[in-house]
C-alpha cells in the first residue's frame, strides 16, 4: 500500500486545489464587493467612491498575488523536480510562468468587470 502511495503524482491534486482556491475567493471577493455597494447605496453614499479605494489596492494586491505565483510556482516545480525526474530549470521556470500567467489573466479579468 505504501508503494502505491509513494508512486502517486500528487501535481494535480496541488493543482485542482490551487484551482477552487482560486474560484473560491474570487466569488467571496465579488460577495463582500457587493455587500460594501449596497450598505454604502442604504446610506445614502457615492459607490463610486469604494472604487477609486479599490484602484490603490489593486496594484498593492497584484504584486502580492504575482509574489504567491512564484512560490507556487517554485514549490510546483520542486515537487515535478522530485516525482517526474524533470530537470530543475524546466521545472521551476516552467511552473513559474505558468501560475504567474495564470494569475495575472485573473487579474486583467477582475479589472474589466
Amino acid at each position: 500500500m505504501f508503494e502505491m502511495i509513494s508512486n502517486l503524482n500528487l501535481a494535480p491534486f496541488f493543482g485542482m486545489a490551487f484551482v477552487i482556491c482560486f474560484f473560491y475567493l474570487d466569488y467571496r471577493n465579488k460577495q463582500i464587493k457587493n455587500r460594501e455597494k449596497s450598505a454604502l447605496i442604504e446610506k445614502g453614499l457615492d459607490p463610486s467612491l469604494l472604487d477609486s479605494k479599490l484602484k490603490n489596492q489593486l496594484s498593492i494586491s497584484k504584486i502580492g498575488l504575482l509574489l504567491i505565483g512564484i512560490a507556487l510556482g517554485v514549490f510546483i516545480g520542486y515537487i515535478l523536480t522530485f516525482t517526474l525526474g524533470i530537470p530543475n530549470f524546466v521545472a521551476y521556470s516552467t511552473m513559474i510562468l505558468l501560475i504567474c500567467g495564470i494569475i495575472l489573466v485573473y487579474i486583467h479579468k477582475s479589472k474589466t468587470e
